[in-house]
């Protein structure tokens, strides 16, 4: 009897709890907030946790000097790298959605290179459930620093629940280079 009473209420927890894992939400990558000195001043800071995919590392005196998280293939630094990745974190403070963000993102960016050319790729579909990223390649002639590159624009919050705007990016000189890279890039997208 006890025997029978036990096995039902395991058997009932054992439903329950697989119920709640297929509903549950799964977690966001989440966004880390800091505050650092520039200018004179404390400024907010805002940091994707992210893993490189294989074979690539955060080069730390690229990230230091130019304030973002620069990422490399492993044995090689930011100078000598052909293809390279970088993030930039954007707090969403005027609750807008995420085409809205791309639309201006874009707008700035042809006023800043005028011969730049934007096309929209397919879409990456991420693991942690949140909506997938939306990539763009985009061709700059006259800017040779970026003379090509992929711009993955997606979605997180942090542990507070603070909306924030990711702009995941692989850029190099050569467009031969990022095709190399690409699947190591979607394969990161994916995991975030």
């Amino acid at each position: 009897m006890g025997y029978d009473r036990g096995m039902k209420t395991l058997v009932t927890l054992a439903g329950v709890s697989i119920a709640l894992a297929l509903y549950a939400k799964p977690a966001p990558a989440e966004v880390e907030k800091f505050m650092q000195i520039g200018e004179g001043q404390l400024q907010p800071f805002f940091r994707l946790k992210f893993a490189p995919p294989n074979g690539w590392a955060q080069d730390a005196k690229a990230t230091k000097e130019y304030k973002l998280p620069m990422y490399v293939p492993k044995g090689k630094t930011f100078g000598n790298a052909d293809a390279l990745m970088y993030i930039r974190v954007s707090y969403n403070s005027d609750k807008r959605t995420l085409d809205k963000f791309i639309e201006v993102a874009h707008e700035r960016w042809n006023a800043a290179v005028k011969d730049s050319k934007i096309t929209k790729l397919a879409s990456e579909k991420r693991t942690n459930g949140t909506p997938d990223f939306q990539i763009y390649h985009f061709v700059n002639p006259n800017n040779p620093q970026q003379a090509y590159e992929m711009m993955a624009y997606g979605e997180d919050v942090d542990k507070d629940g603070n909306s924030y705007f990711l702009m995941i990016a692989l850029t190099g000189a050569k467009q031969k280079a990022l095709d190399a890279a690409e699947p190591d890039y979607r394969a990161g997208l994916r995991a975030h």
